[in-house]
């Protein structure tokens, strides 16, 4: 059975030792592969996620989330789904419809501002179900590099060079890895760390407009 993680593939990975197991080595790209996401703080395919979002009387609520959110299905607001006349969803957040079209008093009230905006203040209150990270085709091919080196490193711990001193050691399940406090290394191993830096998110966590 071929053995596949989300980036790349046993074949990927040239020096898995000859006895490994399909579970081993399925071990071994998954604790690569989860790393990446860690110190990314993405995710560089398509992932699910259900979110519980305390309401905040506004026409907008940004979700807190690092990966850009490529689909919203579904929005609940105390357990009833809204229907998607009125939203709609950006990377960032779900917000009311700026052409949102309503004869009806409710719909009138959103347009003039009236009302409360469509996210009502409470705790817990809105669920937001949908889709974040990469779409498949566009991951890049730093990142599957980044993955099978990871790899290859942990069945070879002397195949790349380590930064000097200034290390810290930390724990991923049962891989080791190498942090430092200036946050100048990532995995400890520099070419792999080259690879990984211009995918580290950065985005910062917007307020409610």
């Amino acid at each position: 059975m071929a053995v596949f993680g989300n980036y790349i593939h046993e074949s990927d990975v040239d020096n898995f030792p000859a006895d490994a197991t399909d579970n081993q080595k399925l071990d071994v790209i998954k604790r690569a592969e989860q790393l990446i996401e860690k110190l990314t703080k993405d995710f560089f395919y398509r992932k699910n996620f259900v979110k519980t979002l305390d309401g905040n009387g506004k026409n907008r609520l940004f979700l807190g989330l690092f990966p850009d959110i490529l689909l919203v299905s579904k929005v609940e607001m105390y357990g009833i789904e809204l229907s998607t006349d009125w939203w709609t969803y950006d990377k960032n957040s779900v917000y009311l419809k700026p052409d949102l079209i309503g004869s009806d008093l409710a719909g009138l009230q959103y347009r003039l501002g009236a009302a409360t905006g469509l996210f009502p203040k409470g705790i817990g209150n809105i669920v937001v179900t949908g889709v974040y990270g990469w779409n498949v085709l566009e991951m890049p091919v730093a990142i599957k590099k980044a993955a099978t080196m990871l790899c290859q490193a942990e069945n070879d711990p002397t195949l790349y060079p380590e930064y000097g001193g200034g290390l810290k050691s930390e724990r991923l399940g049962d891989y080791s890895y190498t942090l430092a406090d200036s946050q100048r290394f990532l995995t400890g191993v520099e070419a792999i760390d080259k690879l990984l830096r211009p995918y580290i998110r950065k985005k910062a966590m917007l307020g409610a407009v």
